[in-house]
């Protein structure tokens, strides 16, 4: 009976670092938005749902796909970032995760969305090391950590060619997941505590 209970109470730590959500699009477009033009002031419209469960934005001048309904991902402090993404029409330009809370915004480095002309999964942990203060769109009300307890505006903006050409992205599994270091470790220790339950 006591193995018992100290295995769940170990399948109980890491479900509670298992937190995280991904948002699969199956049934519809939950929520997440659209922009297209060149800057925040642009047209901002409900991003288009497609049969297969993904999203689309506009073909031409797509600068943003965002969401503010972030009750669903909760505090994601610790975590990681992922996507995947493809663009079709031999589009160019970058692609950027950001977070923001009350006009405060962070953003991690680019990747070449240009790339991803078959479906393609990006990451990044919600860490210092990867997100920055966002240069020109920042009010540096909230620090990161205070960002990512409560975020209200998460999505992806793009610079380059997709901000200003044409070209069609496609968005699917937007979410958090846990960072693998920590996984692991709890993974060892949940061993580790079973062994030592063993001996004993």
């Amino acid at each position: 009976m006591k193995k018992l209970i100290m295995i769940l109470f170990v399948l109980g730590l890491v479900n509670v670092a298992a937190a995280g959500y991904v948002e699969k699009f199956d049934s519809d477009n939950a929520s997440w938005n659209y922009g297209y033009g060149t800057d925040f002031m642009s047209p901002q419209l409900a991003a288009t749902w497609n049969p297969g469960g993904y999203i689309s934005g506009a073909s031409q001048n797509l600068y943003a796909v965002w969401t503010y309904v972030t009750a669903p991902y909760g505090d994601m402090t610790g975590l990681t970032l992922t996507i995947d993404t493809k663009v079709t029409d031999g589009e160019t330009g970058n692609a950027q995760f950001y977070v923001g809370r009350g006009g405060t915004y962070f953003i991690d480095g680019a990747w070449a969305i240009g790339n991803d002309t078959g479906w393609t999964t990006h990451t990044a942990a919600l860490d210092s090391s990867n997100f920055t203060p966002w240069t020109g769109v920042n009010n540096n009300v909230y620090t990161l950590a205070e960002v990512l307890q409560a975020p209200d505006d998460i999505g992806i903006f793009f610079g380059g060619g997709l901000a200003n050409g044409t070209g069609n992205l496609l968005v699917d599994n937007y979410g958090t997941v846990p960072e693998p270091a920590t996984m692991c470790l709890l993974g060892l220790g949940a061993l580790s505590l079973i062994r030592r339950k063993r001996k004993a």
